[in-house]
């Protein structure tokens, strides 16, 4: 599940940089009197996808960073005499 929200997070990202990116260039052309469709739009494209990687990247580190290694198990917290325990990851012997 955890790979895709981090994919779900850069394509989104990307997209919404690249939409807000083109907008803006092509008020610009607007501005200029050029006609909008004339305007090359290639560094949307190279900020957008630089964006999704950094997105990406940076998922994979928030997700994955406390995340138990293989061979564990989760215990989750508990109440003793009224204390919450914190929950860990155990070595599992088998």
């Amino acid at each position: 599940m955890r790979r895709y929200l981090i994919i779900l997070s850069a394509l989104g990202a990307a997209i919404i940089v690249m939409s807000l990116v083109k907008a803006w260039q092509r008020r610009r052309a607007v501005k200029a009197g050029l006609d909008p469709s004339d305007i090359k739009i290639s560094t949307s494209y190279i900020i957008g996808g630089l964006t999704g990687l950094a997105v990406f990247f940076i998922g994979v580190i928030a997700l994955e960073g406390g995340a138990g290694t293989p061979g564990t198990s989760y215990s989750p917290a508990v109440i003793k005499d009224g204390v919450i325990s914190s929950g860990s990851f155990e070595d599992n012997d088998n």
